[in-house]
């Protein structure tokens, strides 16, 4: 699935914001019923966030030690 640059740049922080919100949320109201549901949201969109840089982090390290060239092999015709 291919996203525009600016949704792709923006979705980690986007992830981290909602993580902190609900985790804010549990801090906030600790013995309400849906502390555990808003702390498991926010913990599932950290390691979401987190995911998401360390992947365009990485994809990035390749693309600068790989640019893409097509490698020409030698044919052997016969």
């Amino acid at each position: 699935m291919r996203l525009a640059k600016p949704v792709y740049e923006f979705l980690p922080l986007m992830y981290v914001v909602i993580g902190a919100l609900a985790i804010l949320l549990v801090y906030v109201d600790p013995a309400g019923p849906y502390s555990l549901m808003a702390f498991g949201i926010g913990l599932l969109a950290e390691i979401a966030a987190l995911t998401v840089f360390l992947h365009r982090q990485d994809c990035r390290a390749h693309s600068r030690e790989y640019p893409g060239k097509t490698i020409d092999l030698p044919t052997f015709n016969r």
